[in-house]
């Protein structure tokens, strides 16, 4: 196995982020379109709730509390992502679940709907996912796996509001699109950083690049399995997931 420079790295990860981003799903084409109905938009909210505002910031945190004592982990991770998501100390907002339950509200859901609907199967895998390298204690790959894709997915959502304005009645700067807001701004593309960060510092060794590299190909096989099935499930309304919707 080769050894690559910290900068070989990085550019190799987020040449593979781009080759694959979120942002060319048809999804998100949809949405951007025009063509998604509302209430398919609404299934599509309940569970992106369980993989994007619902763990945030509890899964970073189980990953912050497996890594070393690092004055960059602690102002990267702990800084700018956890405070960030769960008191909105750098925005001025508040706990980004909060932010992301007003929108939803504007699709006619509800707490309730959020936190008490089943949730398709892809969904629960990446949830899951989440949770994992960090509880076998490679906090180095979960930070990897999922800082890459969280900062590249500004990009998405910038999309994502270009249509929900364009053809569903949202306004820019509105309350009820500012979850959409945060998550293309450079707070979102800052929360990507500490993948930079600690894949340089610590990713020294081939094997631990290659397990940095598989946790980011996994992250990003799984991120588009999720949103492959609220695809089907919502907007082509298979009949497989009747018990879904």
């Amino acid at each position: 196995m080769t050894i690559r420079t910290a900068l070989e790295l990085v550019d190799e990860i987020n040449e593979i982020v781009e080759a694959r981003h979120i942002k060319e799903h048809p999804l998100v084409d949809e949405i951007r379109a025009g063509r998604a109905s509302r209430a398919a938009i609404a299934g599509f909210l309940r569970n992106f709730y369980q993989i994007g505002p619902r763990p945030s910031p509890q899964a970073d945190c189980a990953i912050f509390a497996k890594c070393p004592e690092d004055p960059e982990i602690f102002h990267h991770l702990f800084e700018d992502v956890i405070l960030e998501e769960g008191a909105g100390t750098e925005s001025g907002t508040e706990r980004h679940l909060n932010v992301f339950l007003e929108h939803a509200q504007a699709f006619g859901l509800t707490q309730d709907d959020l936190d008490n609907n089943p949730t398709i199967p892809e969904c629960k895998a990446f949830v899951h996912w989440r949770y994992h390298l960090a509880y076998k204690g490679d906090w180095l790959g979960a930070i990897a796996g999922i800082a890459f894709i969280e900062g590249a997915s500004a990009r998405r959502n910038d999309i994502i509001i270009e249509g929900l304005v364009e053809h569903y009645g949202f306004e820019r700067g509105a309350p009820d699109l500012l979850f959409w807001e945060l998550h293309a701004s450079e707070i979102e593309e800052g929360h990507g950083d500490i993948g930079a960060v600690v894949v340089s510092r610590y990713a020294n060794d081939a094997h631990t690049q290659e397990s940095v590299l598989d946790a980011v190909v996994t992250s990003i096989d799984l991120q588009w399995l999720a949103f492959d099935g609220m695809h089907r499930a919502f907007f082509e309304e298979d009949p497989a997931y009747e018990r879904w919707r």
